[in-house]
């Protein structure tokens, strides 16, 4: 190879490099979602890449200092746009925090957002019981000894709760049923949520979807009530049916 070769090689890797680290420090937008976040509900970064360039993403990592949450996306670099992807930073007690968003040669770009206190709640209520409970219940919960059935819960950052039971009737058909439209009953040593219970029907799925075919029943009431955070029990009394289930958090790994 002559020295004309190699230098004009040296020029090649050199320019290639740069063009490398432009697109990794490509600019973009992030928007913060919700904008205005409650105490305790999950926040998410939406990131836009520069319309100029394309980022396929294959994950990425948030760490925290302070209040400075910093996102690093594991991405490979195209030039293709490819739109936006979120990222979830995680839920946050009251006060102010900065996002970043880390490229290849430092921050590409940043965001405000401001957590709500916490909204204020009674205490005590005639009985005695407060109305806060101190665990969030959402996910997906079973008994590992009666598989086949199973209870997914949804509680919300003011803490309403949202449980879909899925069952079989006496005819062996899958039903479905909601518990909904409840509140809380807080003790010192349980944590109990009681609401009523709906069981829904409605049209094949693999046909035209009608949604006037939905239909919604009363059907009972229903009550969850926790020991701690990974146990329970679902305690219900419905038209032809009353009992009680003990639950616990089915593990996904």
């Amino acid at each position: 190879m002559t020295r004309f070769d190699r230098s004009w090689l040296w020029l090649v890797s050199c320019l290639a490099l740069i063009t490398l680290c432009s697109l990794a420090n490509a600019q973009a937008t992030l928007q913060i979602m919700p904008a205005s976040p409650r105490y305790q509900e999950p926040v998410y970064a939406r990131i836009t890449p520069d319309r100029n360039y394309g980022w396929y993403v294959y994950g990425a990592y948030v760490w925290m200092s302070g209040t400075r949450i910093h996102i690093g996306p594991e991405v490979e670099i195209d030039i293709a746009p490819t739109g936006y992807f979120d990222v979830e930073l995680g839920r946050f007690p009251a006060g102010d925090y900065t996002v970043h968003l880390e490229g290849g040669l430092g921050e590409v770009a940043s965001a405000q957002f401001t957590v709500g206190e916490r909204m204020p709640q009674p205490f005590e209520r005639p009985g005695g019981g407060g109305t806060v409970p101190a665990v969030d219940y959402s996910g997906m919960w079973w008994n590992a000894l009666k598989p086949g059935w199973g209870l997914s819960i949804s509680q919300g950052p003011t803490n309403q709760l949202f449980a879909a039971w899925f069952v079989y009737d006496a005819a062996g058909v899958p039903t479905w049923y909601t518990l909904e439209m409840g509140e809380w009953r807080v003790t010192w040593n349980s944590a109990a949520y009681s609401g009523w219970v709906y069981r829904y029907t409605g049209p094949f799925f693999g046909t035209a979807f009608d949604p006037d075919r939905v239909a919604g029943t009363l059907v009972g009431t229903g009550t969850l009530r926790f020991g701690d955070a990974f146990a329970g029990t679902l305690e219900y009394a419905m038209v032809g049916a009353s009992g009680y289930k003990e639950i616990t958090r089915l593990p996904i790994q």
